[in-house]
């Protein structure tokens, strides 16, 4: 017999709706926070790192699709850029402050649990170089 637990798709799909709820929670939207310093070991460390850019989600920030948690922004067009550099991780801040979840960050091409779409990646990197001024785009997020 397994020691382990096996979920079932429904109850994956519980998980994710609870989670957009969660997020939803508050009266501001909830946000993609980018980073381009490094990643806390642990979601539970605090850090005093100012965002990149904030990609701002709608209200109501998602939906299931095909049963996967597909995030929906609130501006198609995209997220101002702040500070130049290469967007390394985020976070999914909800709409009352607190840290839902932090991810990698990568460009279309890499497998980031986000991924962005502005700027040129370098060679040999695996996120675009940002810059003051610009826009950054929520390119995929299909959480499963």
């Amino acid at each position: 017999m397994s020691a382990e637990w096996e979920i079932s798709d429904a109850a994956v799909v519980a998980q994710l709706l609870g989670l957009l709820a969660r997020a939803d929670a508050g009266t501001g939207a909830s946000v993609l926070a980018l980073y381009t310093t490094a990643r806390p070991a642990l979601i539970t460390d605090v850090h005093a790192d100012a965002p990149q850019a904030g990609i701002v989600l709608a209200k109501p920030c998602g939906g299931m699709v095909g049963g996967a948690l597909v995030l929906y922004v609130a501006d198609p067009a995209g997220a101002m850029v702040m500070a130049q550099g290469m967007p390394r991780w985020g976070e999914w801040i909800a709409g009352d402050g607190a840290v839902l979840a932090r991810f990698d960050v990568t460009d279309m091409d890499h497998g980031g649990g986000i991924r962005v779409i502005g700027g040129t990646t370098p060679e040999g990197e695996t996120s675009p170089m940002l810059y003051p001024g610009g826009l950054v785009q929520l390119g995929l997020v299909a959480l499963t």
